[in-house]
């Protein structure tokens, strides 16, 4: 491919992907207006993360192999308009199995923007993959940045704070289409080989692969956990109003933002095992100012930021060593990462929420911690098997 058609796929992906995490980062100063239009209560209304991430996991198990097949544009563009109708769906619904129903099908689109997307761009740079992915999941969280911030200020001009999730609805639609009408028929094509049936067999099962996906799972979850949470947390336990709490929810999705600019740099310098580390000692530091600083806005505010820096370029890092290591078939490979990951952004947001309610909101730094921890064993055991498998 050329090497200005993948520098302008590149942009449309991008945009994509801020479009993407805008509407992701509103989803969760949103909770609270979900649950009015719906007539339930806030931990009930939580489900809409749950459904999303199971209509995930079911995209990413039954198509992951297949979008290797039809090509990772052809999914990643198909996936954009999924994810914007159903998103628009829900934020139009009144009734909660509907809404729910919706969030699922959206879910579908959630998985495969994300499994593709990324596989996409993997493939595509594949010379300079960690520096690459950091820079398109840049995108993403500027997106998610940006979408409580805006989400704040349409409750402030409006006191309804679904314009900025329409706005980010519009843009993923638009790029979608652009996308569709312009590369639709372009393919990606490597050098590598077809796998043979007892190759892909390997790819399933192999160690290293399964325990990156875990350490993911616990990744995406913990990042879910906090994001979705982060204004209810700072609300019920600092003086600030939900206005100001929504803006520190943008400062965290802001600090993986800048781990992940941190890690565009770090890329190309040092290698992928090395750049997980230091994401693991930056989040292991906001875990310790998170939890000593219950109750202390200033402190709470640096742990969030800290945790936040450290989480950004564990995914797109995460990823670049896999599609690395399978070249030949990245999508099946990518989708047992994907489909863990959708795993821990479905379960442990819920679970945070139920563990919140029932022991205390203060035990939802404590739980933050503990996803912290887990991150560092799996790192270490995801690298005997790496070492393992050399």
């Amino acid at each position: 491919m050329e090497k200005r058609t993948a520098n302008t796929i590149l942009v449309f992906s991008c945009i994509g992907f801020f479009s993407f995490g805008v509407m992701w980062a509103a989803i969760g100063p949103l909770l609270s207006q979900f649950a009015e239009r719906n007539h339930t209560t806030l931990a009930t209304i939580g489900g809409l993360y749950t459904a999303l991430f199971l209509g995930a996991v079911i995209a990413q198990l039954v198509l992951g192999r297949r979008s290797d097949q039809w090509g990772q544009l052809r999914t990643f563009t198909v996936a954009l308009l999924v994810l914007a109708l159903g998103i628009t769906g829900v934020s139009i619904s009144r009734w909660l199995p509907l809404t729910f129903a919706l969030a699922f099908l959206a879910g579908w689109g959630h998985g495969m923007t994300n499994l593709s997307g990324n596989v996409m761009i993997g493939r595509l740079f594949k010379e300079n993959s960690v520096s690459a992915l950091n820079l398109v999941n840049v995108f993403f969280g500027v997106g998610a940045f940006i979408g409580p911030l805006l989400v704040s200020v349409s409750i402030t001009l409006w006191t309804n704070g679904f314009p900025a999730l329409y706005f980010s609805l519009l843009l993923m639609f638009l790029a979608g289409m652009a996308i569709l009408i312009r590369f639709f028929n372009v393919k990606i094509v490597t050098s590598e080989a077809i796998q043979t049936p007892e190759q892909q067999q390997k790819t399933r099962f192999t160690a290293f692969l399964w325990s990156m996906g875990v350490m993911i799972l616990i990744y995406v979850g913990a990042e879910s956990s906090m994001g979705g949470w982060a204004t209810t947390y700072m609300q019920q336990t600092t003086s600030l109003k939900i206005e100001l709490a929504s803006l520190v929810t943008s400062g965290f999705w802001l600090a993986i933002t800048l781990g992940r600019l941190s890690g565009t740099f770090l890329g190309s310098r040092l290698s992928a095992r090395r750049v997980l580390l230091l994401c693991l000692a930056t989040s292991t530091l906001g875990a310790v100012l998170f939890i000593a600083g219950f109750g202390q806005i200033a402190v709470s505010i640096a742990g969030i930021f800290f945790i936040g820096l450290g989480f950004g370029a564990i995914y797109p890092t995460s990823m670049a060593m896999v599609t690395t290591a399978f070249p030949s078939n990245p999508g099946q490979a990518g989708s047992v990462i994907t489909s863990l990951s959708a795993v821990g952004g479905m379960v442990l947001p819920w679970l945070q929420g139920v563990i919140m309610e029932k022991a205390g909101i203060r035990s939802g730094t404590y739980s933050i911690a503990a996803m912290v921890g887990g991150l560092i064993l799996l790192f270490f055991i995801n690298w005997h098997f790496e070492k393992k498998d050399n």
